[in-house]
């Protein structure tokens, strides 16, 4: 089995979370982050769960293992997760570029049981359940923030053949989701969460940057990371496509905003994937996601 991506060590006091609406906009906030302490690590070891495949198209070797997960569904709620599991593996699937990809994909289905069916807090603030992967809404007050213990999710992703992104469903209708450094959340129940998750797999597979902002911010650092944003009013970094038509709309060039500044940084288009959800990615985002994608396949 390939690695998955390391748990987190010591926390820092806060960390950032998006919270998207079902308008496609997103915003980022941040929340507090629990230090992770051996009792944390103990609790975090999964039980044996059954894998399925949703599709299997060869040997994790030479294939991109994706790996959904689930939350609050029971012994008896088996098919129900498959249902919603299989849904979101469907939606991400018709998007581009992952339909380009979709035959060299294994797509595992971990079965985690909970003991109660659903999610905290849904359908609001005080009603608790007892799930594997805690997963809750509200999450620090934010109604569609929903959030989970990550490092129990990992652990029973581990349990697949192989791991390259993770996806957790919730077993609830309400729309919400999260983004982790390891793993997307959304709501196995609700048609429109599933945008979520691809956006999410735009950071974890792809490191791609977000391309919105914070309004009255400035860039302090220097040249970022990420292929889809610069410092460079010019937009050299992604020079082979300037003035191209782009699937979001409009034509590649260097609009400012992005990596949560207003000034100071340039995203490639006017709102892509990364900026609404509603949307599908722009040029550089295509081209970065192939990238990652296929460097897993043979």
């Amino acid at each position: 089995m390939r690695p998955k991506a390391a748990a987190p060590g010591i926390a820092e006091p806060t960390e950032g979370r998006e919270v998207f609406s079902p308008d496609g906009t997103i915003t980022r906030v941040k929340i507090s982050k629990q230090v992770k302490t051996a009792a944390a690590a103990a609790d975090a070891k999964a039980a044996a769960a059954e894998v399925t495949a949703l599709q299997n198209t060869g040997p994790s070797a030479s294939r991109f293992d994706m790996v959904i997960v689930g939350d609050g569904y029971t012994a008896s709620q088996t098919g129900l997760l498959r249902q919603h599991a299989q849904a979101k593996w469907n939606e991400i699937a018709a998007t581009a570029p992952w339909n380009k990809y979709r035959r060299l994909i294994n797509v595992w289905l971990v079965n985690v049981r909970s003991n109660e069916s659903g999610v905290d807090n849904d359908p609001s603030p005080g009603i608790n359940r007892d799930t594997a992967l805690d997963m809750r809404f509200f999450c620090e007050g934010l109604e569609r923030l929903l959030c989970l213990n990550e490092s129990k999710a990992q652990a029973y992703a581990a349990q697949a053949p192989g791991v390259d992104a993770i996806v957790a469903v919730g077993n609830a209708t309400k729309y919400g989701g999260a983004g982790y450094p390891s793993l997307a959340t959304a709501s196995g129940g609700n048609a429109q969460s599933g945008r979520i998750a691809i956006h999410e797999l735009g950071h974890s597979v792809g490191g791609l940057a977000d391309e919105y902002y914070t309004p009255g911010t400035t860039n302090p650092g220097g040249e970022p990371r990420e292929r889809n944003v610069t410092t460079d009013p010019r937009g050299a970094k992604w020079a082979p496509y300037l003035g191209r038509n782009t699937p979001d709309g409009g034509v590649i060039g260097a609009y400012q905003g992005g990596r949560y500044y207003e000034r100071g940084i340039y995203r490639p288009s006017q709102d892509s994937l990364m900026r609404n959800i509603n949307k599908p990615f722009n040029h550089i985002g295509l081209t970065t996601m192939e990238r990652a994608i296929s460097s897993k396949v043979s």
